[in-house]
């Protein structure tokens, strides 16, 4: 995972989701899912160029059940969009360009 890709847990959700000043991008995922492995340099590459207005974060939902929960996750790799800890959007882009258009929409 790359440095600018924060890795956010039940203890640190409080302050890295829902007191961030900027919208944060939660990438639902788990280690043994290959399509979560797949988006990862999508996120990798998108993070740099959205630093300025977005933060991206990765929750691992095998051990995060409350936030799982919290969020309704069903199936992974999931892509929420939040402001404060609450939803925006789900995004369903899975390559660059396609998540790129979808952020678009909702970033200033």
């Amino acid at each position: 995972m790359s440095e600018i890709i924060k890795a956010v847990n039940e203890a640190n959700f409080q302050k890295e989701v829902v007191e961030s000043t900027l919208p944060v991008l939660i990438d639902f995922w788990a280690p043994w899912c290959s399509p979560c492995r797949a988006l990862l340099p999508t996120l990798e590459a998108l993070a740099p160029l959205y630093a300025d207005s977005l933060k991206v974060v990765k929750i691992d939902i095998d051990d995060n059940p409350a936030l799982k929960a919290r969020y309704g996750i069903q199936s992974i790799p999931q892509l929420y969009l939040t402001n404060a800890g609450d939803q925006v959007a789900r995004l369903a882009g899975r390559t660059r360009t396609q998540l790129a258009a979808e952020l678009e929409e909702f970033l200033p």
